[in-house]
């Protein structure tokens, strides 16, 4: 079985889609269903409560863990003086609590299975940026625990990968600020052609690892 984190909309929808479509099992693990899940575990995976309760329903299914994707991630933007305790642990909770959590609890059965794991974290993982203290923060956190799980995987058939893709036209932006910022004559990814690639990574043979790959929106291309 395929289990994805986010897989309510955006770019995780699309990558269940396309698993679904070559006849794998799928499951979801979001506040929101996904069309296409087989198996749709709602949880709120910013409270530990829950994250633990989602664990337990993963490891309740009867099916080898093939590949965990964690896809689940929101935006924050405000300058730092104006950043808030709370806009923050939810920031850090969701982008960097979730993912490391799931993959603990799961930790045991992903050296059971060989499973492989893909974490989408961002090109914001790999830079700073101007009004985006938090969300970057978040993904820096990410981008180490991913690398550190690589680490205590490497003697076992598990595949840890580093994605960081740049912009992608999904609702990332808008369930923060309330508004579209995709929407603005610039060239934004599609999150179908990105799941395409996650799919082509994760479809290599077993003895090949792609440790990390980033995707850029090309600088001059108007789509």
């Amino acid at each position: 079985m395929i289990v994805i984190t986010g897989a309510s909309d955006g770019l995780g929808h699309e990558i269940a889609k396309l698993y679904k479509a070559s006849g794998k099992t799928v499951v979801n693990i979001s506040r929101g269903e996904c069309s296409v899940a087989d198996h749709n575990l709602v949880y709120d995976l910013s409270k530990g409560d829950q994250i633990a309760a989602a664990v337990q329903a993963v490891l309740a299914l009867d099916e080898p863990l093939e590949v965990l994707i964690n896809c689940v991630g929101i935006w924050s933007e405000e300058p730092i003086g104006q950043m808030t305790e709370q806009v923050t642990q939810q920031v850090l909770d969701v982008n960097a609590k979730a993912p490391m959590m799931v993959i603990a609890g799961l930790m045991e059965r992903i050296r059971q299975d060989g499973t492989d794991i893909l974490n989408v974290v961002s090109t914001a993982g790999l830079k700073g940026n101007k009004n985006h203290a938090a969300y970057v923060a978040s993904k820096w956190a990410e981008r180490g625990f991913t690398d550190s799980v690589r680490e205590e995987l490497h003697d076992t058939p598990s595949r840890v990968i580093g994605f960081y893709p740049g912009g992608m036209k999904t609702k990332l932006f808008a369930k923060d600020l309330g508004k579209d910022i995709t929407d603005n004559g610039t060239y934004w990814m599609d999150p179908a052609a990105v799941a395409v690639c996650v799919k082509q990574i994760l479809d290599l043979p077993k003895g090949i690892e792609v440790s990390e790959i980033t995707l850029n929106r090309k600088k001059g291309f108007k789509g």
